[in-house]
């Protein structure tokens, strides 16, 4: 069988440096990959809203499929929620829909100043600040903090954001191996004479293709050994693990230790954007020197309004207690059919296959089968390692989540990987 997936490198690069050559190589590809009808880089799209079940239009034979969901950051299903729907539409009334400038100048709203004082009690900090994106928040995060005579320290396993950022400073910046304190203090002991006062530690708090989470109790002991900052990325954390959703520190009854949080409004809170969250000094002077923040249109205030709301009702709610219920059930029975899900902690679940070609068969028939998955390959994740990411929400019903456990138990079988 002729694989679907390619080697990365055949269409990142070219051989002989033409931009375009890549490119066509690519377009004969993709032609290729639809006619057999895969559902990886063309998407059919969403007819509804990202909800537990979902109507998709197939875009092979132009049907509209209602879908079981297990492919959305939406977690807690925030997104419909009447009253963050409501907040939204009332500030859009009142206020119009976009911001109007970027935050430096005309686009702070009071609707922002708002949001980020509720990002600031979530994480424990004593402000924030947010950015269109939890990528632009990383971004300029790492870029407004880090120069080029400072060390950055990352987590193997970090998301693509932080690295983006780090590579943006112009400064060195190692990996530790994933999860490791040993291999972190290793790291620090190396350099820490050469960058006394400038090195700084950055990991995921929930790490986005495993779901496990990271050692922070640890990170935080030897980042002040060697006087390190701390910075966590809670993109998947905020509203799955902690208290109520608050996050990394929350889920390990830390109120002190971390300098920086940044993360998302996108996932768990079901809105679009992003935050930091530190001291007072730190978040003036981001405000200033993230490019990302300070050249960007500021949030619109529905959606302030919205995460606002999410926020409340994700603090006043069961949701998390839920989101908690489901995501066990599922990764306990898929570990009981015989899957390896790593060590996940979270709502990522990753459902190992390994091969790329047999990953690409499986995900069109779980689309034929009516559930939404996410396969994921190199160079998302590291050659002979492609997984389904299994998201899995509070709002999933125990028949959804036992319909997915069977077919993937049916498909399992069918493909030898059970």
């Amino acid at each position: 069988m002729k694989p679907f997936i390619v080697e990365y490198k055949s269409y990142y690069q070219s051989a002989d440096c033409s931009i375009l050559d890549k490119i066509e190589r690519y377009s004969g590809y993709l032609e290729d990959h639809e006619e057999k009808k895969m559902n990886f880089f063309l998407k059919s799209p969403l007819l509804s809203g990202c909800e537990n079940s979902s109507t998709i239009y197939d875009r092979h034979s132009s049907d509209n499929r209602q879908m079981t969901m297990f492919g959305s950051n939406n977690y807690l299903g925030l997104s419909t929620v009447p009253e963050v729907r409501e907040a939204g539409i009332e500030a859009i009334e009142k206020y119009g829909v976009g911001s109007g400038g970027v935050p430096l100048f005309s686009g702070t709203h009071i609707l922002q100043q708002k949001l980020e004082q509720k990002i600031a009690a979530l994480k424990g900090c004593e402000d924030s600040m947010v950015f269109s994106s939890g990528y632009a928040a990383n971004i300029g995060t790492v870029t407004g903090l880090i120069r080029p005579n400072n060390l950055i320290v990352h987590d193997r396993l970090n998301h693509s954001s932080l690295l983006d950022g780090s590579a943006l400073t112009g400064a060195k910046f190692v990996r530790y191996l994933h999860n490791s304190p040993l291999s972190l203090e290793k790291t620090l002991e190396e350099n820490h004479e050469t960058y006394p006062d400038g090195m700084i530690v950055i990991t995921d708090g929930v790490f986005s293709m495993d779901g496990d989470v990271a050692s922070l109790p640890e990170i935080i002991e030897i980042a002040k050994k060697y006087n390190a900052l701390v910075m966590i990325d809670d993109a998947h954390a905020t509203g799955v693990i902690g208290h109520k959703g608050a996050g990394t520190k929350s889920h390990y009854s830390l109120t002190d230790g971390v300098d920086i949080v940044s993360g998302t409004l996108s996932k768990a809170i079901g809105a679009v954007g992003g935050f930091v969250a530190s001291t007072k000094k730190i978040i003036n002077y981001l405000r200033l020197y993230a490019r990302s923040n300070m050249y960007s249109t500021a949030l619109p205030p529905s959606v302030c309004a919205s995460a606002i709301a999410a926020i409340d009702y994700m603090q006043t709610s069961e949701r998390v207690e839920q989101l908690k219920q489901n995501y066990t059930y599922v990764s306990e029975n898929l570990s009981k059919l015989g899957y390896s899900t790593g060590k996940t902690e979270s709502a990522i679940i990753p459902m190992m296959i390994g091969d790329e070609a047999t990953i690409s068969l499986m995900a069109r028939d779980f689309f034929e089968n009516d559930i939404f998955v996410n396969a994921v390959f190199h160079p998302a994740v590291p050659p002979k390692q492609s997984r389904f990411r299994i998201s899995v929400m509070a709002t999933h019903t125990k028949e959804q989540l036992d319909r997915f456990l069977n077919v993937a138990d049916k498909l399992g079988k069918k493909y030898k990987i059970i």
